[in-house]
């Protein structure tokens, strides 16, 4: 009878870990994402990276947002700040020091660092 018991709770407590630690993990994944990216040119004729930022989940979510960029030949990398609500996005417009029509080589890359 004492056996029974022993795993009977030891089951229920198995359980109960296991429904916790999937509730706790969904709060520590990642959401947000970029959704969208292109480049075009400014309105005075400058390189325009356009950066989209959503969180599609149901919390809020804020984080760092990192523009690293090959651009003929020089690297560099542009830092923005976001927070976002729940089911929201955000646009960001990346202006570079250049002429559009001087892009010989542009490579983009974004990654996200979420608080």
């Amino acid at each position: 009878m004492k056996r029974r018991t022993l795993l009977g709770r030891t089951a229920a407590a198995g359980v109960t870990l296991a429904v916790a630690g999937c509730l706790r993990r969904g709060r520590d994944e990642n959401v947000l994402v970029v959704s969208d990216s292109n480049f075009e040119e400014g309105e005075d004729g400058s390189l325009v990276y356009v950066v989209t930022v959503s969180n599609p989940s149901s919390r809020d979510a804020s984080g760092t947002v990192y523009i690293n960029s090959d651009l003929n030949g020089d690297a560099s990398t542009m830092v923005r700040q976001v927070s976002l609500d729940a089911n929201s996005s955000q646009v960001f417009r990346i202006t570079y020091d250049v002429q559009f029509s001087d892009v010989s080589n542009f490579n983009p890359s974004v990654s996200i660092e979420e608080d």
